[in-house]
């Protein structure tokens, strides 16, 4: 009868220590965009976030409000990369990228610093 009663208690014990948060997490993230020149917000910049491998299915995208900043969820821990931009693929006018980690239930801020688009410079771009 103590066994029965010890693993009723522990059992209840057990239940009550997982709570929601632990077995849903969320991974909510804000990306603020910033010019490279002088950190000046900017609005209304388009923002796209996808997982960096072949044959992703992650795809986010909106854009920044007038504090220049953009709130996305996302269902998993990833590590994404994020491209900020204004103008049209491919011709930007506009663009800046970086890499976000998510982590559970945490608010992750990452800034994304934009900057005149070169044609001649190779880098930040991703195509979907």
């Amino acid at each position: 009868m103590k066994k029965l009663s010890l693993a009723f208690f522990l059992g209840i014990f057990l239940i009550g220590a997982c709570d929601e948060e632990a077995l849903n997490p969320e991974y909510p993230f804000k990306i603020v965009v910033k010019t490279q020149e002088d950190s000046t917000r900017a609005q209304n910049t388009f923002v796209e976030v996808l997982a960096p491998i072949n044959g992703n299915t992650v795809w986010l995208s909106g854009y920044t409000d007038e504090a220049g900043e953009v709130e996305f969820e996302y269902d998993n821990a990833a590590t994404l990369s994020v491209r900020a931009s204004r103008g049209k693929r491919p011709d930007y006018t506009w663009i800046g990228c970086t890499e976000i980690r998510l982590i559970p239930n945490e608010q992750i801020v990452k800034t994304v610093y934009i900057e005149p688009f070169d044609t001649l410079l190779v880098g930040c771009s991703f195509d979907r």
